[in-house]
């Protein structure tokens, strides 16, 4: 048999199979490639695309049609998936769960800030803003038992109740003043460990606005303006108390520094008496130096003395 004529298939009026050209086993291996991308294709346009691209910060969880859901997630990137396998998607970023009285701001249209009544059975309008995340290995746990509207089956509803429970053990004053915060992070304890249970990490609770009555915000405001007036009268108490002491220092160091001068001055003098005592004509010497520069003409001393002293250098007489 010659090979030249199976490849060469001019003046042959019968179509010629092209996998029949390629010699050894190379044809059967390409022919079956070929019937299975033709299955894939036909599979895609029949039941959507086997290629799922799972974009940043998402995750993919795929549901098989004779499996149901499965437990492996499709991380960030493109994937092959099979036909019969739905894959849908869910962000694992940081979101925001917000229950306000503004009207446009929370999830809800119109009033829907958290009503809670305090220690002393005050009722108490908080606006709620929640910060969680969902946890990318608990996604296709939260699929079957959730669903994509999770927020409002899970943390909507455990987010009222552990803020209920957590005013309750407060007064108003402390959550409405300075503690304001100490709360808020007694909020977001509780609330993690309900939710971290059900796939979900709290990052942050903002007790954004406390609405008290009216009566309630009055007295509250006074207390609060009557604290500052107290605070800044104990201020001013210590910063008289300061200055007395300071001046009550200042005092003492003036005393201190006369003591020591006179004591300085008193050995000084006794000095000048025990040189006295050892030369007695020191002191004449001492006088005649304080009497130079006045405008003396004569000077008459003792004639015990024996000598009369002229200071205008006319005279000098015995």
């Amino acid at each position: 048999m010659n090979l030249n004529d199976d490849w060469d298939d001019k003046g042959s009026s019968k179509p010629v199979d092209p996998f029949k050209r390629i010699p050894g086993i190379t044809g059967p291996i390409l022919r079956t490639i070929a019937i299975i991308f033709a299955i894939l294709i036909i599979f895609s346009v029949a039941f959507g695309s086997i290629f799922v691209s799972v974009g940043a910060g998402e995750v993919g969880v795929k549901f098989s049609q004779f499996g149901g859901v499965q437990a492996d997630e499709l991380g960030e990137g493109l994937h092959i998936v099979p036909p019969w396998v739905s894959v849908t998607k869910y962000s694992v970023q940081s979101q925001v769960y917000t229950m306000s009285s503004q009207a446009a701001e929370g999830e809800r249209v119109g009033d829907d800030r958290i009503n809670a009544l305090t220690s002393e059975g005050l009722t108490l309008g908080l606006d709620i803003s929640i910060r969680h995340r969902l946890i990318s290995t608990d996604a296709s746990n939260v699929h079957q038992k959730l669903g994509t509207a999770y927020a409002e089956k899970i943390i909507r509803p455990t987010v009222k109740s552990v803020i209920r429970e957590v005013v309750s053990r407060h007064t108003a004053m402390e959550i409405y003043g300075q503690q304001r915060q100490v709360v808020a992070a007694e909020m977001q304890t509780e609330l993690e460990d309900r939710l971290k249970n059900d796939g979900f990490i709290v990052e942050e609770v903002l007790l954004r606005n406390v609405q008290l009555p009216e009566r309630v915000a009055t007295a509250i405001e006074e207390k609060l303006q009557a604290d500052q007036e107290a605070q800044r009268m104990i201020f001013v108490k210590q910063k008289e108390e300061l200055e007395a002491e300071r001046k009550v220092i200042e005092a003492d160091g003036v005393a201190n520094a006369t003591i020591i001068r006179a004591r300085g001055e008193a050995a000084a003098l006794m000095m000048i008496n025990e040189e006295i005592k050892k030369n007695p004509d020191l002191i004449r010497y001492k006088y005649i130096q304080m009497l130079e520069g006045q405008e003396i003409q004569t000077m008459i001393v003792p004639s015990s003395e024996g000598i009369i002293l002229d200071v205008s250098n006319k005279k000098v007489q015995d």
